[in-house]
């Protein structure tokens, strides 16, 4: 649906408006209420992540009620609540069985075994920050997410720097979250903006892959490197983390591309330093071991989708609109590695069973009831007309400003909510429908999913956890934190749209 249907209320007020900008400008306010409900709710009212999901909840009903954009029908709640609840398995699944990889890798005493390989580098200040920041960081997040790494970052950093360098280096490692939880938010994204997977993260690899490159160097501005071969060393990092991540995207698959493009980096770290005794036997702790178990049965799977026949085709849950590929989630390889860490590593004091899927659930619940809220208010917009309406303003400003609008929305939509999923859940549909209207979809749909994922690691929730790992918290953490982060989300948002109008140019330019 678009302004020149005059079948709509919406409609018939464009076509008797003599000023279609005001009118357009008016409606567009209208579709983004919920998501100014949610900067509001969180940021003036202090509500918290599910008090402002319903909240945007309840306008996208009122907006649907008033039928503004077209004419309101019961049908209307059912598609979208069918919608809702596939997306939801397709995420909820991960996010529950991520949490249970990682409550299985705290107990087996992996932050120990961690820490004991640190100790055994022997390596330089700037070269131990882009250790702990991009390599360590950067996999454990993609393994995770929702800012866990932040839980082992944090005490490794506080060892190596100052608190102030700590927090900052903790949030530069956080800054890949396009690529964190096993790329979750990008299976999503590629669902809601119709494209394959594959594409999707091609696309968003453009988009992300400068911020990623100037990770090292900026821990190397964060640690004051003086010398020249530390500078080379950060390029090299940024290098070979952007070559990583694009080559595992390309032939194994989005869902560890970060996690490969984190653990070359560890690589590289490690190829730096001395192999004494001590990093020997520290690398050899069974207590390692969920990581590359992780990682191996990642692996197994995907060779198992492409290699192994099944009988009757792929197990799929599916709408109209959406789908969920059962065999191809991430879900089953976290589920898989924990059960397969719980078998062989030996826990520590308390063990596996005690308490286990309890304290996974009460960990998971708030944030899975949240995303099923946003999924709601997204997909009654979309069924609303809301959706469409803004897409179709935002193809009137022109490819140029339409693209820069995108990656804002996105990442304001990942500040207040702080989840690039949930910023996918309410804004990928328009982003990617502006795309389609403008003959770019696939860049449009990937400058909203790294405008989210980037100003993710600035939201409210990430910033609390982060002052959370710190011991004997401070009057000042939080200030800085704040400032911090706001500063970085800032400055890769900047680099988003710098690309986008880049590739916008190129294709702009391009014969045919």
């Amino acid at each position: 649906m678009g302004y020149d249907d005059v079948t709509s209320p919406l409609g018939r007020r464009f076509a008797q408006a003599p000023h279609w900008l005001v009118t357009a400008a008016v409606s567009a306010l209208v579709a983004l209420l919920p998501c100014a409900t949610v900067v509001a709710a969180v940021l003036v009212f202090r509500m918290s992540i599910l008090g402002a999901g319903a909240s945007a909840l309840g306008v996208a009903l009122a907006i649907w009620l008033s039928s503004l954009f077209s004419p309101s029908e019961v049908g209307h709640l059912g598609r979208a609540a069918q919608d809702a609840l596939v997306l939801q398995l397709l995420v909820g699944v991960v996010i529950y069985s991520g949490l249970l990889f990682v409550e299985v890798s705290r107990r087996s005493g992996t932050l120990s075994a961690i820490l004991e390989v640190i100790a055994s580098t022997g390596l330089n200040t700037t070269r131990l920050v882009i250790l702990i920041a991009v390599g360590i960081g950067v996999t454990v997040e993609s393994l995770t997410g929702y800012g866990v790494s932040l839980l082992i970052t944090v005490p490794l950093l506080l060892r190596v720097v100052s608190r102030t360098r700590a927090i900052v280096a903790a949030l530069i490692g956080m800054s890949l979250m396009p690529w964190g939880a096993l790329s979750v938010a990008a299976l999503l994204g590629a669902e809601l903006a119709g494209l394959t997977v594959p594409v999707l993260a091609q696309s968003y690899l453009t988009t992300s892959g400068p911020v990623a490159f100037l990770l090292p160097v900026l821990c190397a501005v964060v640690t004051g490197g003086n010398r020249a071969a530390d500078w080379m060393f950060a390029l090299a990092a940024g290098a070979i983390l952007v070559a990583g991540i694009g080559l595992t995207s390309s032939f194994i698959g989005v869902e560890v591309a970060g996690v490969v493009g984190g653990a070359v980096v560890i690589l590289l770290c490690f190829c730096s330093t001395s192999w004494t005794p001590a990093l020997r036997k520290a690398l050899r702790a069974r207590a390692l071991w969920p990581y590359p178990i992780l990682l191996g049965v990642i692996v197994a799977q995907k060779l198992g989708l492409h290699t192994l026949p099944f009988p009757g085709g792929p197990i799929t849950i599916a709408t109209a609109r959406v789908s969920f590929d059962v065999l191809a989630s991430p879900a089953l390889a976290l589920i898989g590695a924990s059960l397969l860490s719980i078998k062989l590593i030996p826990p520590e004091a308390g063990g596996y069973t005690e308490r286990l899927l309890g304290n996974v659930s009460s960990r998971s619940w708030r944030a899975l009831v949240s995303v099923l809220l946003f999924l709601l208010t997204a997909r009654l917009l979309v069924e609303s007309g809301a959706v469409a309406a803004l897409a179709g303003l935002l193809s009137q400003l022109g490819p140029s400003l339409a693209g820069a609008t995108v990656a804002v929305l996105g990442g304001v939509g990942a500040y207040v909510t702080g989840s690039g999923v949930t910023s996918n859940a309410l804004f990928m549909p328009s982003a990617a429908e502006t795309g389609a209207s403008l003959g770019l979809a696939p860049l449009f749909a990937a400058l909203q999913q790294s405008g989210g994922g980037h100003a993710a690691m600035a939201s409210l929730p990430v910033i609390a956890l982060l002052i959370a790992a710190l011991p004997s918290r401070e009057d000042s953490d939080e200030p800085l934190a704040v400032k911090v982060g706001l500063g970085l989300a800032i400055l890769w948002i900047i680099l988003v749209i710098a690309s986008g109008q880049l590739q916008i140019a190129m294709a702009s330019s391009a014969p045919g």
